[in-house]
């Protein structure tokens, strides 16, 4: 049998094969899209008001894009291009070819700070929620308060992100304005602030997005933690800690104990979970986080960042998976990783 940080070794060895696959996949993807970057971009621009003009135009910018052999003029093979993008990534160069690799930079941390916070944020409340109701649920399972709110938490789970911010926006917006900020990310004038004001004005912004985006979380990390004590309960340990006289209060505990397994690798799968949830709400609300800045790009065609924004998820989501295996089988020694 594979120890446990063998197996990890052997999983995180596997990672940059996978992601040289997917960006593979997802270049061919976005240059199968019958939209042409140059003509997207071009949309709306006062650089081309003839046809003549507009054509010399789109040249320019396949040219500049590198979309183009420059000794030729004819459109570079998909497989030529992938190549050199793939030159540039293997040195951490992300920035697409129409901005500065250092602003691209700056603009790429920035957007991933906000929506890590964010994710964080939201993630955390889902937790101190979820957690606390499950365990109460699951010392009442079969109840009447058991069936009512684990029927709500059902409905919750099943709730869309886009749906529930709409509507917030709409109420906050309207009715009760002036309550919580129902978009942007702080007020206007906030920069002349003392930094403990900046810090409240940005959390009030918080507000809002983190709830939308930890009400499913937190109702099914109730369920599965109700369904976990539900079968704790009823293991012989239990009975036999009654049996010895100890405290419902102890015997409560220790189910909560051993039924927190299963939320190490639910915790794995939280991480795609609540990044695909911040492009609908970041874009609801306004936010100009990692989510947002992944949606305009492949509204532009940016390939650029759209595989940057790409890889970063993909890794997460295997090191979020391997991580949340690992705490797994520390909670639980029966489980062997394989």
């Amino acid at each position: 049998m594979r120890s446990p940080l063998r197996t990890a070794i052997l999983r995180l060895i596997a990672i940059p094969p996978t992601l040289l696959g997917l960006s593979f996949v997802v270049f061919l993807l976005l240059d199968l899209v019958p939209l042409d970057r140059a003509e997207v971009a071009l949309l709306g621009s006062p650089q081309a008001r003839t046809a003549t003009e507009r054509v010399a135009t789109v040249r320019a910018l396949r040219a500049h894009w590198g979309m183009l052999d420059p000794t030729t003029g004819e459109p570079l093979p998909f497989t030529t291009r992938w190549v050199r993008w793939l030159d540039h990534a293997v040195r951490l160069d992300f920035a697409p070819p129409s901005e500065a690799p250092a602003a691209f930079r700056e603009r790429f941390v920035r957007a991933i700070a906000i929506s890590a916070l964010l994710g964080s944020l939201a993630l955390m409340l889902a937790i101190a929620v979820g957690v606390p109701l499950g365990w109460w649920l699951g010392r009442r399972v079969d109840t009447v308060a058991d069936r009512l709110v684990s029927g709500s938490l059902l409905g919750l789970g099943a709730l869309p992100e886009f749906l529930v911010a709409t509507l917030l926006v709409l109420l906050f917006g309207g009715p009760l304005r002036g309550l919580l900020p129902a978009g942007g990310l702080r007020t206007p004038g906030a920069d002349a602030w003392s930094p403990i004001d900046q810090v409240a004005d940005l959390f009030l912004h918080l507000a809002l997005p983190v709830v939308v985006l930890a009400i499913a979380p937190a109702a099914w990390i109730a369920r599965l933690l109700r369904a976990s004590c539900a079968r704790t309960a009823r293991a012989e340990f239990v009975h036999a800690l009654r049996t010895l006289g100890a405290s419902e209060r102890f015997v409560a505990l220790r189910i909560l104990r051993n039924s927190s397994s299963p939320l190490w690798t639910f915790l794995g799968v939280l991480v795609p979970w609540i990044v695909a949830g911040a492009v609908v709400v970041e874009n609801v609300f306004g936010i100009p986080g990692f989510g947002r800045l992944s949606l305009d790009a492949i509204r532009a065609r940016d390939p650029s960042t759209v595989l940057a924004a790409t890889l970063l998820v993909a890794s997460l989501v295997a090191i979020g998976g391997i991580l949340g295996d690992l705490l797994h089988r520390a909670g639980d020694r029966r489980v062997a990783l394989g």
